[in-house]
């Protein structure tokens, strides 16, 4: 084996020029593959990790009615049950963050303005969306406050700033009237421009006062110890918990049609790359065809010397290997640095494209990923080209003629 390598690999350097150019297609053919597949994989991550942690978390408990349809009726007790569950799991949840949402009226002297009023636990929430590190104004709420901190967006539209009093009015549970008045004490610029136009937090104790929902949470959001055992960990919450009042959903559950939108994006992307692989492809092949044609009159000798057809199968096999692999580790290498670097350093998008990421709703810029399912993939299908085209020259060998008809012919008229 170590000889027919040897042979497979000085073979080709025999013409170093054609080498050096096959090879190189298929390296520019990775680097295209890795910066393409890097870039969209990086958007998406974004995407979910923005929308995990401003939003839904990686899995909520919630009330059976409450995703058919949230309304604070259907505002679930956090009983005894429910912290006896959450400790049962203790060692797989890293930590636990109770929200209550509905939606109020929101008034000034001048302007009045429906938002999502959401009542958080300061430590917990900060913990999950550090929204303290956001903070343009003011400062933070904490536990049992009675002020209220305003996204930023919503603040600029009713033309407040710190320490004005905004006139909040609602409904509460089982048809309560919810109404106050809070002053602002910060203002808060959240990543998302839905969220940022229309959300108002206060603390869990002053929400649950205000929509009279004492003990009551709309979603229990749960944390896992490991985000890549999210599944496994909701299908444990799942088998405990009493599926007659409660319901545990997972943020891919929550996310269904951005994910399904993704998956459609990618499948487009795929069709992309397989149309750049199978013309790397067909000039790998026109390489291996090339060299056939030209070292018949040496595979002639080879043979009458007494080299079995297997073995220069396998020495014409692994050719083909060596040139495709050669130059897809070329390209790995070469895409890795690029893509650590704008991993670290996501690309600013600017103008129209911009205002579109914004529209949205997440930030404008242009992320990549360092997944290694990105590299090795591109090597496996490296492989399968390699191993395809590699099947070329060993049906050739095994059908070579070391006399052909025209040797034949050309014999038979000298002898005449």
């Amino acid at each position: 084996m170590k000889l027919i390598l040897t042979l497979a690999w000085r073979n080709l350097w025999r013409n170093k020029r054609r080498t050096l150019i096959t090879i190189s297609s298929v390296m520019f053919a990775v680097i295209l593959a890795v910066f393409i597949f890097s870039m969209e994989q990086g958007s998406y991550e974004r995407m979910i990790d923005t929308t995990v942690k401003y939003s839904t978390g990686y899995i909520q408990i919630q009330d059976i009615l409450y995703d058919d349809e949230p309304s604070m009726d259907y505002a679930m007790l956090f009983d005894d049950d429910i912290k006896e569950l959450l400790e049962e799991f203790k060692e797989e949840i890293d930590y636990y963050v109770p929200r209550l949402q509905s939606f109020a009226l929101v008034a000034t002297d001048e302007i009045t303005r429906g938002s999502m009023v959401i009542g958080i636990d300061p430590v917990l929430e900060d913990k999950m969306s550090e929204l303290s590190d956001d903070m343009v104004e003011g400062e933070f709420i904490a536990s049992g406050d009675d002020g209220i901190v305003v996204a930023e967006g919503l603040a600029g539209i009713l033309n407040i700033k710190i320490g004005d009093t905004l006139v909040l009015l609602g409904q509460g549970f089982h048809g309560a009237t919810a109404s106050g008045l809070y002053p602002v004490k910060g203002i808060v610029d959240l990543r998302l421009p839905d969220l940022n136009n229309n959300s108002i937090y206060m603390s869990l104790e002053t929400a649950q006062w205000f929509f009279a929902a004492e003990n009551r949470l709309t979603a229990l959001i749960i944390m896992p110890e490991n985000p890549s055992q999210t599944n496994q960990l909701a299908e444990g919450l799942n088998s405990k918990i009493d599926s007659e009042w409660y319901n545990v959903l997972t943020w891919e559950e929550m996310l269904s049609d951005l994910l399904t939108l993704m998956q459609f994006d990618m499948a487009g992307t795929w069709v992309l790359m397989m149309i750049l692989y199978i013309v790397i492809t067909f000039g790998l092949f026109g390489t291996i065809l090339t060299m056939m044609i030209e070292r018949r009159q040496e595979f002639r000798l080879l043979f009458s010397l007494g080299l079995k057809r297997i073995k220069l199968a396998a020495v014409c096999f692994f050719e083909s290997v060596f040139i495709t692999f050669t130059g897809a580790i070329a390209g790995m290498l070469l895409a890795f640095p690029v893509v650590l670097y704008f991993f670290y350093n996501p690309i600013p998008l600017t103008g129209g494209m911009a205002e579109t990421i914004i529209d949205y709703g997440f930030e404008p810029v242009l992320p990549f990923s360092m997944t290694p399912s990105i590299f090795y993939t591109q090597a496996i299908i490296v492989f399968l080209i390699s191993f395809v085209v590699g099947l070329f020259p060993v049906y050739k060998v095994f059908k070579f003629k070391i006399v052909d008809n025209k040797g034949k012919s050309l014999k038979r008229k000298r002898n005449s």
